[in-house]
């Protein structure tokens, strides 16, 4: 019981974010047993920046921001041997996934919650937004692609921010190379009812349109790509 509580107490100090749980993950890890806050058991298949893609014994798989995963110990224990071969699940008759299954890392399992946004996609296969930047309305494309939230020139004017001011000592990897962007930290970004506040975010003069990036998504409880629909839960 001292030697758990000891390891237990070494992952806390080591979380680079803030938890609920003292054993929520600090990172992706393949092949590692997990079990996600509806309390069921699953292995992390494959690994996206925050985002943990888990299959579970049933051969479903889903996506999910790392902190809202915690070690399944008792699978990791020698004493149940059949606990890795449940959580595989392999379905031999199964033909593996499309090609297009590996553009999936964006669909996270939704979790119950009573704060949630649908939004469905627009004919390109995209979702389109518009959201208040420290009160002003701005219109975003969601991009799970994109690290941090990244605005237009335009855009940062029209949220308050004089591009002229900034200072482009930061790059990005873009279609059309590398380019200098500025940092800045929104006030709040808000949709509807669901405000964050203090993102980061990024100033490109080189886009004519602004990104929903990972700097917002991340701080949401989860989000779901499923059947054409885009769900937002916090």
């Amino acid at each position: 019981m001292v030697t758990r509580l000891s390891a237990l107490c070494a992952l806390v100090v080591a979380a680079a974010v803030p938890v609920s749980e003292a054993q929520t993950l600090t990172k992706c890890t393949l092949g590692q047993p997990v079990v996600d806050h509806e309390g069921k058991s699953g292995v992390i298949v494959s690994a996206a920046g925050n985002l943990c893609q888990v299959k579970y014994p049933n051969g479903q798989a889903y996506g999910w921001i790392y902190w809202n995963l915690r070690p399944d110990t008792a699978s990791a224990r020698p004493t149940a041997p059949s606990a890795p071969v449940l959580l595989k699940s392999p379905e031999p008759t199964t033909e593996p996934p499309p090609a297009n299954a590996v553009q999936l890392p964006t669909v996270l399992r939704a979790t119950p919650s009573n704060h949630t946004l649908v939004y469905r996609v627009g004919p390109l296969g995209h979702v389109v937004l518009t959201a208040s930047v420290n009160g002003a309305p701005i219109r975003f494309l969601v991009d799970t692609g994109a690290s941090t939230v990244v605005l237009s020139n335009a855009d940062a004017r029209t949220a308050g921010i004089n591009p002229d001011a900034l200072v482009y000592n930061k790059t990005t990897t873009t279609a059309n190379g590398v380019v200098r962007v500025a940092p800045v930290v929104l006030h709040e970004i808000r949709i509807q009812q669901l405000s964050v506040e203090n993102v980061p975010a990024v100033v490109d003069p080189n886009l004519n349109g602004s990104l929903l990036g990972m700097s917002f998504l991340s701080r949401l409880k989860s989000f779901q790509m499923r059947e054409g629909e885009l769900t937002f839960s916090w």
